[in-house]
């Protein structure tokens, strides 16, 4: 979701100043990345530390990151070109081709922006001190992101890191036993109510087995099960077509390859930096 888009979703649980900002910041959005926060609260008629409050309860720590985040909001949809407003619409039968190819290409950077801007640094950086210290590293991708999974086991092979990407399901809760604090387990995905995952999940926490998600908001189970959670983030539909939750899976794989190819970034510098520390 865009954080005009999000902006628009929230505003009506704002408080009364609150939603004066917002409605400003939506009617004339290119109007306020022009403006100062004294000079925004003024057109508002708010007081200035409105401003900051507002900024920070879409996760911003001030103005200043807020105002640049949507001047790349703007930029990007000027770049991708046609009506924003329409770009936000799902791909339907009527779209012709390069339709479709703008309204993917802003659906999918927007899963990747959001996503992005959601990352705690303090809990990425932890996430990749366990990888980096890991004696095995079982990496289980979940539907669509078997294949996200597979990449990044690849990617982590690289690097001379023992990693497990069984694809199996018994085989998964198989190696799940035998892991120990030493070890890290991945899980990547949407999970199920039917997913045998889950009790590897749960297995994982018992014997003190550090668990690492990527995952998005709404698989609550394996959020709370986890050590460590990166979200995976993409605009929601209705899911009342097919069409509709190829999008949302695509936005999402988008995302969730975004994530990875952070941590084995990171886990590549470290090694990088270990190896010329090593020379020297």
């Amino acid at each position: 979701m865009t954080i005009l888009a999000n902006i628009a979703n929230i505003k009506p649980q704002l408080s009364p100043s609150a939603q004066k900002i917002a409605a400003l910041i939506l009617q004339q959005p290119k109007l306020v990345v022009t403006l100062s926060s004294q000079q925004l609260a003024q057109q508002a008629n708010v007081g200035q530390s409105s401003i900051v409050k507002f900024t920070q309860k879409l996760g911003f720590k001030g103005f200043p990151a807020f105002k640049s985040a949507i001047i790349a909001e703007l930029d990007r949809q000027q770049a991708i070109g046609n009506n924003p407003q329409q770009l936000h619409d799902q791909i339907n039968q009527s779209d012709t081709f390069i339709t479709i190819a703008q309204k993917l290409a802003h659906q999918k950077t927007d899963a990747i922006i959001e996503t992005t801007h959601a990352i705690d640094t303090l809990s990425f950086e932890k996430i990749v001190a366990l990888f980096t210290h890991a004696q095995r590293i079982q990496l289980i991708g979940l539907g669509d992101a078997t294949p996200i999974a597979k990449d990044f086991s690849t990617k982590l092979l690289t690097l001379g890191m023992a990693v497990i990407a069984e694809q199996e399901t018994h085989l998964q809760m198989t190696i799940v036993q035998t892991l120990q604090p030493c070890d890290v387990l991945c899980i990547i995905g949407e999970e199920s109510p039917h997913q045998n995952v889950l009790l590897a999940a749960h297995h994982a926490k018992t014997n003190g087995v550090p668990l690492i998600t990527l995952t998005s908001p709404h698989s609550t189970t394996l959020r709370q099960l986890a050590q460590f959670t990166l979200d995976t983030l993409a605009v929601e539909t209705s899911m009342c077509s097919d069409s509709q939750k190829y999008n949302y899976s695509i936005a999402l794989q988008a995302a969730q390859q975004t994530l990875t190819d952070l941590v084995f970034m990171a886990l590549a510098q470290q090694s990088l930096k270990n190896n010329t520390s090593n020379n020297n």
